[in-house]
């Protein structure tokens, strides 16, 4: 009897603590990776909460999603992402969604340079031939063919990134016609922090043009070429495939002719490579990273993984200045 009579009460405060646990919705949004995920947040303060489907441990050429990112996709609305030519992952998953797909173009080009403000930091005239001396791997890899206007990580250059925002601005008023207003006063407020930002950068690494560094992965022109940097070379196309050691012979001597100040690691790699190749020459070692894996998610998450880069860079580039 009593255990009868003791079956109704449990079953109501099983359904009361449901009634109290937070509902999980699905976003409406979704990116591939996290530098998309920023920018869509700052158009979408206010509106909804991208989600990104790439883990901060994770490679866009080399994933492959769970179930769980597969639900991501198929309850968004808007799914963002930049083109097979970067997110070879998402090529056949992406048939299965009903979402608006929204695929930013792989040799997208700086058009909005004419339209920002003249400064007189433009030295891409200056350095447009240093990166021709590239230290590229033995074998090519298909899917992540950088030649010339051909780099997919179109992000790093900020006004690639301002014409990203205007070409998410439209599809996402179609998404959520509701907040057609609210996402376009944020795209507004967007584009002119940026214009900012990228004058406060360019002003910061001006005094640095002519401090030759090497990355680690092919995936900087944008920013460097937007800034005049001097990228002497890089380590690997592939960041997931180590250069051998004949490879590595040539880039310790390509160090020593160029007299690079610095040469960048990225944070999910080992730099035993670099701690090896730089022992013993009067280099520094920075960190760089494409995907802005440490940055808050915010309507001012792009500007701060700029503002990050440029930090990066001036610290190490100021060995030479010293």
């Amino acid at each position: 009897m009593l255990h009868n009579s003791a079956r109704p009460l449990r079953t109501l405060t099983l359904l009361s603590a449901l009634a109290l646990a937070p509902v999980v919705q699905a976003s409406e949004v979704v990116t591939s990776i996290k530098p998309l995920q920023l920018i869509t947040a700052a158009l979408t303060e206010g509106v909804t909460s991208p989600e990104v489907l790439l883990p901060a441990e994770g490679s866009p050429h080399h994933y492959a999603l769970k179930p769980s990112d597969m639900r991501k996709l198929t309850d968004a609305k808007v799914v963002i992402w930049v083109g097979p030519g970067l997110e070879q992952f998402m090529v056949r998953p992406l048939a299965r969604t009903d979402a608006e797909i929204v695929t930013l173009r792989p040799d997208l080009e700086a058009h909005l340079h004419q339209e920002a403000e003249p400064s007189d930091h433009d030295h891409h005239d200056e350095h447009e031939h240093e990166h021709e001396n590239h230290v590229a791997d033995d074998h090519t890899e298909e899917h992540h063919d950088h030649g010339a206007g051909n780099d997919p990580h179109i992000w790093l250059d900020p006004m690639n990134g301002l014409e990203i925002a205007q070409q998410l601005l439209p599809e996402l008023q179609q998404a959520l016609p509701q907040h057609s207003v609210q996402l376009q006063q944020n795209y507004e407020a967007f584009a002119s922090a940026l214009k900012q930002k990228e004058r406060a950068i360019a002003e910061e690494l001006a005094p640095y043009g002519d401090a030759g560094f090497f990355v680690f992965h092919d995936a900087y022109s944008g920013f460097v070429e937007h800034y005049g940097l001097k990228q002497l070379g890089y380590f690997t196309v592939d960041p997931a495939r180590k250069p051998g050691a004949r490879h590595l012979a040539e880039i310790r001597q390509q160090l020593e002719a160029a007299k690079a100040v610095c040469v960048f690691s990225e944070p999910q790699f080992t730099s035993a490579v670099v701690d090896a190749i730089i022992s013993g020459l009067p280099v520094a070692q920075g960190e760089l990273d494409p995907l802005a894996r440490s940055i808050n998610v915010s309507a001012e998450g792009y500007l701060d993984y700029l503002q990050s880069l440029s930090d990066s860079f001036r610290s190490c580039l100021a060995k030479k200045a010293d």
